[in-house]
């Protein structure tokens, strides 16, 4: 019986025998009757309409079926071969027609069959899924790859690509491209070249990544890279199309669309380059911006960014990028830009987002309207008193020394002077946030009088904590406990100065003295309305809001305070006296006489003689403090200084 396969079968089975005896090097035909695994129908088979896609995707897989990237032109006997990658659970059936079936016996497309479309048609999928593609040339690993790279290029002429990883292994030699085009070029040049042996070039050309693992000697490349793209006088950055860095093609692949790619160049650059100020990442495909979140705070200097020419297709993308401070952006080459065919309205949706923009793709824009503060400018220094006429100085002095003087003693009656017979004083006391009366000193003898119109809402309650007339006054202010006033922490403003009306806000610590250590230390604020009243001044409406202390008032309040007299001199810091300006001159006198009672209370002696210790040493504290020491314990002070 003669053999199914004849031995003189021709390489044309349509006749014309070895037409121009043509050798190859190897065979690629798929004979119609070699057997294919598959699962054996049966009667009883359950229907499963993914179970045909799943069998013709594990024949593609053993088979190693590349994408087949045939040309419109090309033509094939036979019914069509599956392709996994050209629709699920597809393939072209006989005569152009699809169908989802499964086919155990199918043929290999071959001279006469119906144009198989292109198999790098566009999809609606990530874009970085069709971004590269790997390009086999079997057998190519007995030529070199000078030869193999210059062949290719000279065949897809005028059409340039950049091999990227090219890499031989057994016989067969591979590298990678990241263009469409020539990738779809290489696939139409496949088995038309013919080499100097005699055989027919195969090109196979399917998506694809390279594996990458980041390790350190990976990182050291990449650094080494960058080095030679960095411009130190600029601090300027250019990543552009990274991937393609001679020094990285050969060996790496680092595709920055990558997260992980992209997360581990990014550090790289905030390690070595904190202050960079320009970033380039154009052309590298990059579909994402999600991971350059990170560049508002670890490159805060960041001014210019280019990522013109990838893939970004909506200006919302750009959200997380918000909190840079650009003034030069390129996003040109971007599907983003073909929506928008208004310039202005392009413009200010950039500017939505960065509105501090000056240059967009290039293009010089007209300066922003900006309602906050320019960050260049500095704003000018806060003074520690007010005033809004100089004229008003020595009368607004006079008046808070004499008013203080009294309100600090046990006869706060005779401040009834100080008041006008139809005058209003009010009071108001609340807790400082994060304080309350179980963590700290008390407000009820002030919050019990207090007139917060928000917290008080009986009409007649609040016309009885508007106390009227001096003697209500005093009667209040006497009920209130005792204070000690600190006058260089007072903050005067005198925001009106009129023959007829003088307004004078005051704000300021004070102490109540107790029989206990822990004196509270109280912050409050007088809003003092004043009128000429005969040959003097009184006041003719109060306000007084009293609250405890903050920690920050506290610790500086302390830090101001005259030191211990007996400590031994150390060569500490000396206080900073109190500057004397025209604005703070009224507080002159009170400072004095506190630094006199101060020391006399430390030193043991009497008012008198501390006064003269501290006139001898022109009212630096800390030298009276040491000659005071020096000469106590020499035994020369006269025993008078000590007698009250």
């Amino acid at each position: 019986m003669p053999k199914r396969n004849k031995v003189n079968r021709t390489w044309n089975s349509e006749g014309g025998g070895r037409e121009g005896k043509k050798y190859y090097e190897h065979d690629d035909r798929v004979n119609d009757n070699i057997r294919r695994v598959s699962f054996k129908p049966g009667s009883n088979r359950i229907g499963n309409p993914r179970s045909g896609e799943l069998d013709m995707a594990i024949r593609a897989s053993i088979a190693d079926d590349d994408v087949d990237m045939s040309t419109p032109g090309s033509s094939g006997r036979g019914s069509g071969r599956f392709n996994p990658y050209f629709g699920r659970g597809r393939f072209v059936g006989r005569g152009g027609r699809t169908s989802c079936r499964s086919s155990g016996n199918r043929r290999r497309p071959g001279r006469g069959s119906p144009p198989v479309p292109s198999q790098f048609s566009q999809k609606n999928g990530p874009d970085n899924t069709v971004s590269w593609f790997k390009v086999t040339i079997p057998y190519g690993g007995k030529y070199s790859k000078d030869y193999i790279l210059k062949t290719l290029l000279a065949s897809v002429a005028p059409t340039i690509f950049i091999p990227l990883r090219y890499e031989v292994r057994g016989s067969d030699s591979s590298f990678f491209v990241d263009d469409y085009n020539a990738a779809e070029k290489l696939t139409s040049i496949s088995k038309k070249i013919t080499t100097f042996k005699g055989f027919k070039l195969l090109v196979k050309v399917r998506p694809g990544l390279p594996h990458v693992e980041i390790d350190s000697t990976m990182k050291e490349k990449i650094k080494a890279a960058m080095i030679k793209r960095f411009n130190v006088n600029l601090k300027a950055l250019d990543l552009s199309r990274f991937h393609t860095d001679p020094d990285l093609m050969d060996s790496y692949a680092v595709a920055l669309f990558r997260p992980a790619m992209m997360l581990a160049v990014l550090d790289i650059v905030v390690e070595n380059a904190p202050d960079l100020a320009a970033l380039d990442l154009s052309d590298n495909k990059l579909y994402s911006l999600d991971n350059l979140s990170v560049l508002s705070t670890k490159l805060p200097s960041l001014r210019v960014l280019y990522i013109g020419r990838n893939r970004i297709r909506d200006i919302h993308q750009l959200d997380c990028l918000e909190g840079l401070r650009l003034e030069d952006l390129m996003l040109d080459g971007n599907p983003l830009c073909d929506k928008y065919q208004d310039q202005n309205v392009y413009v200010s949706e950039v500017r939505k987002r960065f509105p501090k923009v000056l240059k967009l793709d290039g293009v010089d824009l007209p300066p922003p309207i900006l309602f906050d503060v320019n960050e260049d400018l500095q704003l000018p220094k806060s003074k520690g008193n007010y005033l809004c006429t100089e004229e008003g100085l020595n009368m607004v002095r006079q008046f808070l020394e004499q008013f203080y003087q009294l309100y600090d003693s046990d006869k706060r009656e005779q401040l009834a002077n100080a008041y006008h017979n139809d005058a209003m004083f009010s009071i108001t006391s609340t807790y400082p946030p994060g304080q309350s009366s179980t963590t700290t000193s008390k407000l009820v003898n002030y919050i019990t009088d207090s007139r917060n119109l928000l917290r008080v809402k009986d009409n007649g309650r609040r016309q009885k904590l508007l106390y009227q007339g001096k003697l209500a006054i005093i009667a209040c202010l006497s009920k209130l406990p005792k204070t000690h006033h600190y006058p260089h922490t007072f903050v005067v403003d005198l925001t009106l100065f009129t023959p007829q009306l003088i307004m004078v806000s005051l704000t300021g610590l004070f102490l109540e003295p107790g029989p206990t250590r822990n004196e509270p230390l109280r912050s409050f604020n007088r809003v003092l309305v004043i009128v000429p009243y005969g040959e003097g001044y009184c006041i003719i409406n109060e306000e007084l809001f009293v609250t405890n202390a903050t920690d920050e008032q506290s610790k500086a309040v302390v830090r101001t305070l005259p030191p211990a007299v007996m400590s031994p001199p150390t060569p500490a810091p000396t206080p900073v006296p109190v500057a004397v300006s025209p604005q703070a001159a009224f507080t002159d006198d009170i400072m004095k006489q506190q630094m006199v009672e101060g020391f006399a209370v430390q030193s043991g002696m009497n008012v008198r003689w501390a006064r003269k210790c501290l006139e001898d040493s022109n009212w630096n504290f800390q030298q009276a403090v040491s000659v005071f020491t020096e000469l106590n314990k020499k035994g020369t002070i006269p025993p008078e200084a000590f007698m009250k």
